[in-house]
């Protein structure tokens, strides 16, 4: 009796087994699927970034430089050099505190994959306490 009792054992730590990976498979595809979202989400973001701040730059450079012709126009006969060394200093601080906001912004963008890594980090924590 003792080795009949056996192979159904085996049987049902087999069918244990195979559903522990079925598990785990279906976890890792629902965790790759996730990632594959967020990757999709972050490259239509950075899309969207690229295209509005080329169309920003585009009108700033065709605004700066009507604004310079005007200026330089307006003031030629009295001291178009100062106008124009005053507007160059204008334009770079204006392109200083651009970097400076763009190095903030870098800086303090958030984590790439934040839900995945915290999906991750709560599927480790259920593994190890069942271990």
């Amino acid at each position: 009796m003792a080795k009949d009792a056996q192979p159904g054992q085996s049987e049902g730590l087999g069918a244990a087994g195979q559903r522990l990976l079925s598990s785990a498979a279906a976890l890792l595809q629902s965790r790759i699927e996730l990632a594959s979202i967020e990757l999709a989400e972050e490259r239509q973001r950075l899309v969207t970034l690229i295209v509005l701040g080329a169309v920003v730059m585009l009108f700033g450079l065709l605004a700066v430089g009507s604004l310079t012709a005007l200026l330089v126009i307006l003031f030629w006969d009295r001291s178009h050099w100062l106008v124009l060394a005053l507007l160059c200093l204008l334009y770079i601080a204006v392109a200083a505190y651009g970097v400076y906001r763009i190095r903030a912004a870098i800086l303090h963008a958030p984590v790439p994959f934040a839900a995945t890594r915290a999906e991750l980090a709560k599927d480790a924590a259920v593994w190890r306490s069942r271990a």
